[in-house]
């Protein structure tokens, strides 16, 4: 067993990669510290955390890589543009819209309360009485009176509003009131107004608690260099100053008591009221700024006797009705994002088969195929990839098939080249020739066979149709020839043997033409029968060129005329005079514009002065057709003297 345990102790070390496989050692041994404890819990901790996360995120890039495809990253992109992200900037704009609305509902009312007591305050201060002044305040509670000889560096005589001054009880801490100024000949009377009210009922509008700062104001009291609204007023619009602390703090406290909650009536607090103040006792512009607490509970709350809380029922139905509309948007938008996350996966899926298939097929690969999902453009596409690798695999197998084809032919195209004579063996240079096959093999054929009294037995022969099929009945015009004995037997009755054994052999549809005769390289001797084949040119030493022409029917034409229609064509070339033969493939090579070579035209060359006869023919050839290939097999032969 502990051979056992080493043994895989070992395999696994062998098998351990550091940058691969640290964050699963990191976070297997964190655990077992953890579990065993032994003071050694931050490591253990950091070790989990440290490996956990490297961990986690390359389970995301893998979830990322591998199994969202690259498009679908893209399509859920848009998918988050068009619909999460609309849904949740819609809900922060509500809840934004739902958050100042509540603010200013809030900054509202009070502000509304603090006007009226202002109003009450100057209506007041015009009692010249104190007693008459302090009885139209009674309704408001905490307003007193003082007499002062003079007022304070920074106070003007017409002073009202707000003030952070020494309350009227002796030891007492300063507070907020609400402050108007009389002359009398004795000095000023102050009339003062507890605002302690204001704190009371902004708790009311908010239902928590609120939290109020006192700070310098920035600017001064007329807020130079600052931002300026427009507030509307009665008739004419005023300029009000956007009010904006310093950052130092002067004073701070808070009115009732904090609420309480979790999730969906967690407190949170409205936007915070400014209301502008001056110091009473060095007349320095000051920001009292007040930040009201509330939550859903203390919203819809509604009062009963005692002290007791409680929702009425019609706000719970609403607060039901609410949440019940908002869960049904959750559950369509859920239902809306997971169907498009589903078509992305699809579309994705689709388009990454497609994307797979392409790269098969990049590499050769034609046997790929996608299975088509859906009936969209991109289950078009796929059946369109899958009609293209299909075709081109049928392409690839012919391409094959032909590779093969054209190996083959070249292997017959050298063994027919093997069966034409080697004029270098036969050490005859008066004899050229020259075979030029349309396709890779020819049915045309030329063969010489040299005779025991030093002549020369000649065939040239064109067999019907090219290719294939020509070559070999062309082959086998050889292995016939060969057999016959031409020492004996007169070009005539040569030619009459070989047509009946290609009559007995082959229908009459196939045929070929030959002219086969016997040359004496020495004495200049020619004789030679023509069966159906083109005539042949004499090119005389003085220039001149003489057509022959023998009467005679092609070979596998007719087997009964075919002797009689033959005529024997005799004589003698003298010094510098050349026997011309050719196959039709000569006469009919074509030109770009459709046109023919024609014999009058090899008629004419033949006239013209020349050492290099065949040279000469075959360059005036490629001239006439510009390069094109040849539509049939082209051969040449040139006895000389």
């Amino acid at each position: 067993m502990i051979a056992k345990l080493q043994d895989l102790l070992r395999r696994a070390w062998a098998a351990f990669r550091f940058g691969r496989h640290w964050p699963w050692a990191a976070f297997l041994l964190g655990l077992a510290l953890l579990v065993l404890g032994h003071g050694s819990g931050c490591l253990g901790s950091g070790l989990v955390w440290s490996g956990g996360l490297v961990l986690g995120w390359r389970l995301l890039r893998w979830i990322w890589q591998r199994l969202l495809f690259r498009v679908s990253r893209r399509l859920w992109v848009i998918l988050a543009l068009l619909s999460v992200l609309p849904v949740v900037g819609l809900s922060l704009t509500l809840l934004g819209f739902a958050w100042l609305g509540l603010g200013a509902q809030v900054s509202r009312s009070t502000q509304q309360s603090l006007g009226a007591w202002e109003e009450a305050l100057k209506v007041a201060n015009q009692e010249p009485t104190d007693a008459g002044a302090l009885l139209a305040l009674r309704t408001y509670g905490g307003a007193w009176i003082e007499h002062r000889p003079a007022l304070p560096e920074g106070i003007a005589p017409t002073f009202l509003g707000m003030v952070w001054a020494e309350s009227q009880e002796a030891g007492a801490p300063r507070d907020i009131f609400l402050r108007t100024l009389r002359r009398e000949p004795q000095g000023y009377r102050i009339l003062s107004l507890n605002l302690g009210i204001l704190g009371d009922r902004a708790q009311a509008l908010a239902g928590g608690q609120v939290l109020f700062q006192l700070s310098p104001r920035q600017g001064g009291a007329k807020g130079e260099g600052k931002l300026k609204v427009r507030a509307a007023g009665q008739g004419v619009g005023a300029e009000a100053p956007i009010l904006e602390s310093q950052g130092e703090v002067l004073a701070t406290w808070t009115k009732g008591k904090a609420l309480q909650g979790d999730a969906l009536f967690a407190p949170f607090g409205l936007p915070p009221l400014a209301f502008p103040l001056t110091d009473w006792a060095t007349g320095r512009a000051l920001v009292l700024t007040a930040t009201p607490e509330t939550n859903l509970y203390a919203l819809f709350a509604g009062y009963r006797a005692h002290e007791h809380q409680g929702l009425s029922l019609g706000t719970v139905k609403a607060i039901i009705i609410l949440s019940l509309v908002l869960l049904g948007l959750a559950a369509a938008q859920l239902l809306s994002t997971l169907l498009g996350v589903s078509l992305a996966w699809s579309l994705g899926r689709a388009v990454n088969d497609l994307h797979r298939g392409v790269q098969r097929l990049a590499l050769g690969d034609f046997t790929a195929r996608i299975r088509p999902r859906g009936r969209d453009q991109v289950a078009q596409l796929s059946v369109a990839f899958n009609d293209m690798a299909a075709r081109l695999q049928t392409a690839a197998t012919e391409r094959e098939e032909r590779l093969r084809m054209e190996e083959e032919l070249r292997v017959a195209r050298e063994v027919q080249m093997r069966l034409l004579p080697d004029l270098e063996a036969l050490k005859m240079p008066s004899v050229r020739a020259t075979i030029l096959p349309a396709l890779e093999v020819a049915g045309d054929y030329y063969d010489l066979f040299p005779l025991l009294d030093g002549s020369l037995a000649f065939l040239i022969s064109d067999v019907s149709g090219k290719g294939t099929s020509a070559a070999f009945y062309a082959a086998e015009t050889k292995g016939v020839l060969s057999a016959l004995d031409k020492q004996a037997l007169d070009p005539r009755e040569v030619a009459s043997r070989l047509n009946a054994i290609w009559c007995e052999g082959h229908g009459r549809k196939l045929f070929l033409t030959l002219a086969y005769g016997t040359f004496h390289p020495r004495t200049g001797r020619f004789a030679f029968v023509r069966a159906g084949h083109p005539p042949a040119f004499h090119r005389r030493a003085d220039g001149s060129v003489l057509r022959l022409q023998p009467r005679g029917l092609g070979v596998g034409l007719s087997a009964d005329r075919f002797l009689d229609s033959l005529e024997v064509c005799e004589g003698n070339l003298e010094p510098g005079e050349s026997l011309i033969f050719f196959t039709d493939g000569l006469s009919e090579a074509q030109a770009p514009d459709g046109s023919f070579y024609r014999e009058a035209r090899l008629e004419a060359l033949l006239a013209r002065p020349t050492e290099d006869l065949q040279a000469m023919i075959l360059a005036d050839v490629v001239a006439f057709t510009q390069g094109q290939p040849f539509a049939d097999d082209l051969t040449l032969l040139i006895l000389s003297r």
